[in-house]
């Protein structure tokens, strides 16, 4: 999955406790990849989706994220068994 850089730069802003606990960009890309794959579809226009994943939607469009806001309206909730599982898949130990 693609990241537009700019999508980066918002997370950083928008997440900033979980960009901050991040040592490397490849474990940004890594989150923003869990939160895409995680969250829920709450709109689809043509070849764009809106995800959301808690507060924050991200935009993906032909498998790259394209964009991310926050939408303080809509909440969708992930557990962290949920989580971890998803973790347990992609090989990543978290500690």
């Amino acid at each position: 999955m693609k990241i537009k850089s700019s999508v980066i730069e918002k997370y950083s802003q928008l997440c900033m406790k979980s960009y901050l606990s991040c040592d490397s960009f490849e474990e940004v890309k890594y989150k923003i990849k869990k939160c895409v794959t995680l969250g829920q579809v709450v709109k689809v226009e043509g070849s764009t989706k809106h995800i959301q994943y808690y507060y924050n939607r991200f935009i993906v469009e032909n498998g790259e994220v394209i964009d991310l806001y926050q939408d303080k309206n809509t909440y969708i909730e992930v557990s962290e068994r949920v989580k971890a599982a998803y973790d347990r898949l992609e090989g990543k130990v978290v500690v």
